[in-house]
């Protein structure tokens, strides 16, 4: 469970919506915690999503007590 509030930017949801990604399927992702790794002080998630053809790589950023979803894309490569 998250402890964080989350907010999704403009930019994420535009992504969210361009690649037809549901905010629980986000969350799912973050919770999983899966494949993160830190770089340049942001958290990156990378998991793969029952019924999509490629993972989903979810890039955010942590302060104080939010969390701030800046990103969330399809990899088109598979890592």
């Amino acid at each position: 469970m998250i402890n964080n509030k989350i907010i999704f930017t403009r930019h994420s949801k535009q992504r969210m919506k361009l690649y037809n990604l549901s905010e629980e399927t986000v969350m799912s992702i973050i919770e999983a915690g899966k494949s993160n790794e830190i770089h340049d002080g942001k958290i990156i998630y990378i998991d793969s999503v029952e019924n999509f053809p490629y993972p989903i790589k979810i890039i955010c950023k942590i302060e104080n007590d939010l969390r701030l979803i800046i990103s969330c894309y399809p990899l088109k490569r598979r890592n």
